[in-house]
């Protein structure tokens, strides 16, 4: 087909549409003056999402931030402050959620790491033995993405024209983003500070690799510190004590958490910024009407020693810096490819804080629930009740895993002994509920029914749910070194920006589905809702 060809056929497609448009609106064409000028959709969606966003600090910092990041979300987008993902998601499931507009029981991911029953291990949800890492022995794809996501129905529309680069510390946020269709995604390696990707993507940009070899973290992060950005006495409601002592975090080579630390970091946060550009300009404007796609993951729920009440000033640090990184981000994309032609979607996530134990001296109730002698104590139930045998298999993430293999083998009844199970589980100091799993899937559990089954993964969840106290912390998990942290029951509220041509500025006050996230910004790009997506767009177009 010739160039002539190409631009005739393109020609015709855009006069049709924008028919169409004329003729859906009910006014004559001579009236479309002004439409005319908005493009029919955008060219590109900048989508970010931040772990630990919260509207309540947003509230807070508004006065420290400047007039392009989130101040101007906020002044200008279309504002929804709590998006409700349901009880029990972290930020990997919440992720898929987000990009999917389906429930983990419809998409396939419960959580960051699943529990393999027949090796007793805890193994990431994206672990994928068929491809190979690059720049990391890790090897992960998004094969356990049960769904389409919006990723990869906007490659899917555009026939592969368009553009879908997705880049994060987190693997899962990366991957996830990235949907299964993606050019390429990018992920900063645990172990050795490079950024990685695997074999399952084809497009890997030298832009990105060549970090690794001219200037890789291994060589800088030791000289790295996060130290304040500003003055102590401008970050807002401080104690005096706080003030008088400016925070310092060092990331050295004796931390053999070291890049993991630094993932949740400002200094990560800026890298990932860095490297968003670089892949920015890989993504050139079609001549068609194609939308290309930048996923960009930041953190605000840095990993510290201290409990995040202790951690406030680094908490609202990390805010500002990442403000003005979201303002360059947003400012670059908008060069490239016009104000008219850029979406961008904003999306908290919820954080992955880890609390100690308060002070002694305030005498808040704290207790800790071994998850060791617990599953010690379960074992030894069941052999007085139905004879010798190792009848747990393991726990992972608030489930406890029975062993099937000798429940069938004793030609006992699975249920009942579920039922035995919670029943004593339930006795035991520290615990406030059980639920055997046919108590979820039935929507008998929680005060959240019908959240709980949609958020409930049978392939990978356990014989029988816990819920431990408020106050009080696991430990003695054995699938991680780190410490549980103290159980809270409130969780901050996370928000939804959503800014593009025809989308009016305003606040909406009430709580949204997640799920209705993605046929929302589904709609706005004219594009299919993901295939998992079951509940229709939000009405936020102007009137």
């Amino acid at each position: 087909m010739s160039f002539q060809r190409k631009h005739n056929k393109t020609a015709r497609r855009m006069a049709l549409l924008s028919l169409l448009s004329v003729l859906a609106s009910g006014l004559p064409a001579g009236a479309q003056t002004a439409a005319q000028r908005t493009p029919l959709r955008p060219r590109i969606l900048l989508a970010v999402t931040i772990e630990g966003l919260s509207t309540d600090y947003l509230d807070l910092l508004r006065n420290n931030f400047g007039e392009e990041g989130f101040k101007r979300l906020m002044n200008e987008a279309a504002e929804f402050p709590t998006v409700d993902y349901g009880p029990g998601l972290d930020a990997t499931a919440a992720m898929a959620v987000l990009y999917t507009g389906a429930a983990p029981s419809v998409n396939g991911i419960p959580s960051a790491y699943v529990y393999d029953s027949e090796k007793h291990l805890s193994k990431n949800v994206l672990t994928d033995t068929s491809v190979m890492g690059n720049f990391t022995d890790e090897t992960y794809s998004p094969a356990a993405v049960k769904v389409s996501t919006l990723s990869d129905e906007i490659r899917v529309d555009s026939d592969g024209d368009g553009y879908v680069y997705s880049i994060a510390a987190s693997p899962a946020s990366s991957i996830i983003s990235a949907g299964h269709a993606a050019n390429s995604a990018f992920w900063l390696n645990r172990n050795t500070g490079n950024w990685a990707t695997s074999t399952y993507y084809k497009d890997v940009p030298p832009e990105v690799t060549e970090i690794n070899y001219r200037n890789p973290l291994s060589r800088r992060l030791s000289d790295y510190k996060w130290t304040p950005g500003s003055p102590m006495n401008s970050y807002p409601l401080l104690s005096m004590a706080k003030r008088a002592r400016p925070f310092s975090h060092v990331y050295p080579e004796s931390d053999l958490r070291r890049y993991e630390r630094y993932g949740t970091s400002p200094g990560a946060n800026d890298e990932i910024t860095n490297i968003a550009l670089r892949l920015l300009k890989k993504i050139q404007p079609v001549t068609n009407d194609a939308v290309s796609m930048l996923n960009v993951s930041y953190s605000l729920s840095p990993d510290l020693p201290e409990t995040p009440g202790r951690a406030r000033a680094e908490i609202m640090d990390a805010y500002i810096r990442l403000d003005a990184s979201l303002a360059s981000l947003m400012q670059a994309v908008e060069k490239q490819f016009g104000k008219d032609n850029v979406a961008v979607m904003v999306a908290g996530l919820p954080g992955s804080f880890h609390d100690g134990p308060d002070n002694e001296k305030w005498r808040i109730p704290y207790g800790q629930f071994s998850i060791k002698r617990a599953d010690a104590l379960l074992n030894m139930y069941l052999m007085s009740k139905h004879g010798n045998g190792q009848w747990v298999s393991g726990y992972h993430n608030r489930n406890f895993y029975l062993n099937h293999k000798l429940i069938s083998e004793k030609n006992l009844d699975l249920p009942s002994i579920r039922a035995e199970a919670a029943d004593f589980l339930g006795r035991m100091a520290g615990i406030s509920t059980v639920y055997p799993i046919e108590s979820i899937t039935a929507s008998r559990a929680g005060a959240d029914p019908e959240g709980l089954k949609r958020n409930t993964t049978l392939a990978h969840s356990g014989d029988v749910v816990i819920e431990v106290n408020p106050g009080w912390e696991v430990v003695d998990d054995p699938n991680t070194s780190r410490p549980g942290g103290v159980t809270r029951h409130a969780q901050l509220p996370a928000p939804l920006f959503i800014m593009a041509p025809g989308i009016a500025p305003r606040e909406i006050n009430k709580p949204i589905d997640a799920r209705e996230v993605a046929p929302t910004v589904a709609r706005i790009l004219r594009i299919r809702s993901p295939n998992g997506a079951s509940l229709p767009a939000l009405d936020i177009n102007k009137r």
